[in-house]
């Protein structure tokens, strides 16, 4: 596969899989500690290198299992504004995974955010571990 790094930092990490056209998106246990600035600033910077280097995008996966702070009904806002409404504008995304939070409130924060995204129903599915999302992205 042709794996192209679009962001690493000490909360997260993104790749885009060139042949699969995949985004994908992995949390890491540092987001807990992550300032809400921090969270614009780097998601700012990721939403630009997926719009200036994915030709098209088909798949998205978002492994939050290891994302631990709680998103403000106010960020969530400014996230759908200001990264998904220009990813979604662009391309035609066919499925989205989500790797579920081991966190409760920090799940029903992304899932409250993801909603505030409008996606057609069926895009949008939650799962516990990698492999099932694989699966299903694929359509294994």
């Amino acid at each position: 596969m042709a794996k192209i790094s679009l962001s690493s930092n000490q909360y997260f990490e993104s790749s885009f899989d060139q042949e699969l056209k995949l985004y994908e998106l992995v949390w890491h246990k540092a987001s807990e500690a992550m300032e809400d600035d921090e969270y614009k600033t780097l998601m700012n910077a990721d939403r630009d290198n997926v719009l200036q280097k994915c030709d098209k995008l088909n798949y998205i996966v978002l492994n939050i299992k290891e994302r631990m702070d709680t998103m403000s009904p106010e960020l969530q806002e400014w996230s759908t504004a200001a990264i998904s409404s220009q990813i979604f504008s662009k391309y035609n995304v066919l499925k989205i995974a989500v790797i579920a939070s081991k966190d409760f409130y920090t799940q029903v924060s992304i899932e409250q955010a993801i909603e505030e995204d409008n996606i057609n129903e069926g895009v949008v599915r939650y799962f516990e571990d990698e492999q099932q999302a694989t699966e299903w992205i694929l359509g294994l």
